[in-house]
């Protein structure tokens, strides 16, 4: 990645005169920002590669952010597994029905192809647009993709595939197998375009839905496993919720670089991170960014940097996605934030 020689990596470093670089996480925000913008239904958005990315580059340019990414919504892999969505006019789409229902359709479960299947060959096409169109020495493009519980939650749903982690854990294993495995396929595919790095957003792993020893059991091999066998230098790993406690576990996996963290203390995650070279990215409160004022963002945003910059490897950003309808006053807030209290070195 030629991002090692910008001032956002600099920043990244905590180095003297930059400043704590801001990451705002805008997935499905990007599809209802350019619907309004636009008037383009959502669902036709989500199913046409440059629209597809047309919707963050928007958002990129209208906050003058150097990063876009090739997914938007977590159910690419799980739809191209048979899973149903609803597609909604403005947002992003809702998962309905799981793609299998019995033990024998789980036996016949294959691996996607990323050149045909569900949404797949769209979010290729995105990757190739933003190339077109994006690639420089300053920003970033990521190749991106649900992770693997996240995914096999969509094939099989959720409850069920927790449920089965105890009464039938070898299941659980066979729909995870075809889930990293196309996981795997779709990302290469889209570090074929030129992508710069690789990112798995998998909520549905944190310790608010499963166990650190699930976690262990269940998504630490398949993370392993995605880690060798795509390929890209680096990884950006997102988990909503609850995450303390699998933290060191994640920094064991090979080539991650970033870890987006949600509902976690900054200042106690960044101790476990330790002396790894691993940055640390979060975590305004979504909710503080749609309902808050800028003032409140920007507070939130100073404590953050606060508790996690000093040393660097930290990136301010928000908790999760930022939800349809947040002022664009609040995403602003929350980017200048980054300069306004993080410049290195800082002063609290």
């Amino acid at each position: 990645m030629e991002l090692i020689d910008t001032d956002y990596f600099r920043g990244i470093l905590g180095k003297s005169g930059t400043s704590v670089p801001s990451f705002p996480i805008i997935l499905g925000y990007s599809i209802w920002a350019y619907h309004k913008h636009t008037g383009i239904p959502a669902y036709e958005i989500m199913k046409d590669g440059k629209k597809h990315a047309a919707a963050q580059l928007h958002v990129a340019k209208e906050f003058n952010l150097p990063f876009v990414m090739g997914f938007s919504d977590l159910n690419v892999v799980g739809e191209a597994l048979g899973a149903t969505l609803t597609y909604m006019p403005d947002v992003i789409p809702m998962h309905e029905i799981a793609a299998v229902k019995t033990a024998e359709d789980i036996e016949a479960l294959e691996t996607a192809d990323p050149h045909k299947d569900g949404r797949m060959p769209v979010i290729v096409e995105t990757c190739r647009t933003y190339i077109k169109k994006f690639k420089n020495s300053e920003n970033i493009i990521g190749a991106g993709v649900e992770g693997p519980i996240t995914a096999a939650g969509s094939v099989w749903g959720m409850e069920n595939l927790m449920r089965n982690m105890i009464n039938n854990p070898e299941l659980v294993h066979k729909i995870l197998e075809v889930t990293t495995d196309s996981i795997i396929d779709f990302l290469n595919e889209q570090m074929e375009t030129g992508a710069d790095l690789a990112v798995l957003s998998d909520p549905s792993a944190s310790c608010t839905c499963i166990s650190p020893q699930f976690f262990q059991e269940f998504a630490f091999p398949y993370y392993k496993k995605i880690s060798r066998k795509v390929n890209t230098v680096a990884f950006l790993v997102h988990i909503c919720g609850e995450v303390y406690n699998i933290l060191k576990p994640l920094t064991r996996v090979p080539k991650i670089l970033v870890i987006s963290v949600d509902m976690v203390d900054l200042k106690k995650a960044k101790e476990a991170l330790g002396k790894k070279f691993v940055i640390l990215m979060g975590n305004v409160s979504t909710a503080t960014m749609l309902y808050g004022t800028a003032q409140q963002v920007e507070e939130e945003a100073k404590m953050c940097i606060k508790a996690a910059a000093e040393g660097g490897k930290f990136m301010l950003s928000t908790a999760c996605d930022i939800a349809p309808g947040t002022p664009s006053s609040n995403i602003k807030a929350l980017i200048n934030a980054g300069s306004k209290y993080g410049t290195y070195p800082l002063k609290f």
